[in-house]
């Protein structure tokens, strides 16, 4: 017998993008967020974070979603950069978040303890240097869904390894719907 936990989207917002890296699931790619000390005719840089080695270079892939599951709910053993460039003109998308890693979510599942409040469900804002470009964190388990609606299937951009896998969610009796 399923349970299934129904899932609440809510608006892809600074603070909601805020939430998700006080807890250490994202780094936010936004202004103003990663600005280096430059004194007057100087260039600064600095690493956010470094890809492992042993999962090959570095790819930009585009990523069209026409499914309303979560299907590809999972996680990967290194980051990803989301960027949301797109229409806003297609089937709405929602990026739904697990609000911790990988091994919690796991033992909440086999615990029977899984709930709403163990993740969020964002639904995609597009084009806005505030909220459209992050950096989703290894072992972080995420996956997107469209709405069940007629229309043009939404897409975007990934930036991860080459060599990267995903690792699906293994949700047992649990499903994962939208309201």
């Amino acid at each position: 017998m399923s349970k299934t936990i129904r899932l609440k989207p809510v608006e892809m917002t600074p603070d909601a993008m805020q939430m998700l890296e006080d807890k250490g699931l994202i780094i936010r790619l936004c202004p103003n967020h990663h600005e280096l000390p430059a004194t007057e005719g100087e260039t600064l840089d600095k690493s956010i974070y470094e890809s492992d080695p042993a999962l090959g270079g570095h790819k930009l892939i585009t990523v069209t979603v026409n499914r309303p599951t979560l299907a590809a709910f999972g996680t990967h053993p290194d980051n990803e950069e989301f960027l949301l460039i797109g229409e806003p003109d297609t089937k709405p998308l929602c990026l739904v978040v697990a609000l911790c890693f990988r091994n919690d979510l796991v033992r909440k599942i086999k615990a029977g303890e899984l709930s709403a409040d163990d993740f969020v469900c964002l639904r995609v804002r597009y084009n806005d240097a505030e909220v459209s470009f992050f950096t989703m964190l290894k072992d972080v388990p995420h996956g997107e869904a469209t709405a069940d609606v007629p229309g043009r299937p939404p897409s975007f951009y990934v930036t991860e390894p080459t060599d990267m896998g995903i690792d699906l969610t293994d949700f047992r009796e649990y499903e994962l719907a939208g309201d």
